[in-house]
């Protein structure tokens, strides 16, 4: 079983998933947002995110790394703070056998030098379908 991490910064989230099926699900990251004066403070425009899946957190790179668009995360909504993942079941076929894995994902912003704040962490865990293709 995968050490699981705390990180102070962000939610602890755990994804189960099949690998003969799309991983999918959205999240919606402060949704009481700030209000008043503050309303709209932070928000997904200009940002890019970035989520990798590791065995353990040893393990020395990841298994599977989703992005922005077509690698597996897509912004719903930038105001509101909606993200969702869409990764088809060949590319969880191609990188993750059944089992527990670890992952962190991060928010990076267009500023220089980048700042990265962690958002989730957690189990990432894949059971193995019945249904083929």
């Amino acid at each position: 079983m995968p050490q699981i991490f705390k990180v102070p910064t962000s939610a602890p989230v755990d994804f189960v998933t099949n690998d003969n099926g799309t991983f999918s699900d959205s999240i919606q990251f402060d949704p009481k947002g700030p209000t008043g004066a503050t309303a709209g403070a932070w928000g997904f425009t200009g940002v890019a995110f970035r989520r990798d899946i590791k065995r353990d957190l040893n393990a020395t790179g990841p298994l599977m790394t989703l992005g922005l668009g077509a690698t597996g995360i897509n912004i719903q909504d930038t105001t509101f703070r909606i993200i969702a993942f869409s990764v088809p079941e060949a590319n969880i076929q191609a990188c993750l056998l059944p089992g527990q894995y670890v992952y962190d994902f991060i928010m990076i912003d267009g500023s220089t030098p980048q700042v990265r704040t962690p958002l989730m962490h957690g189990k990432f865990v894949v059971k193995h379908g019945v249904t083929g293709g």
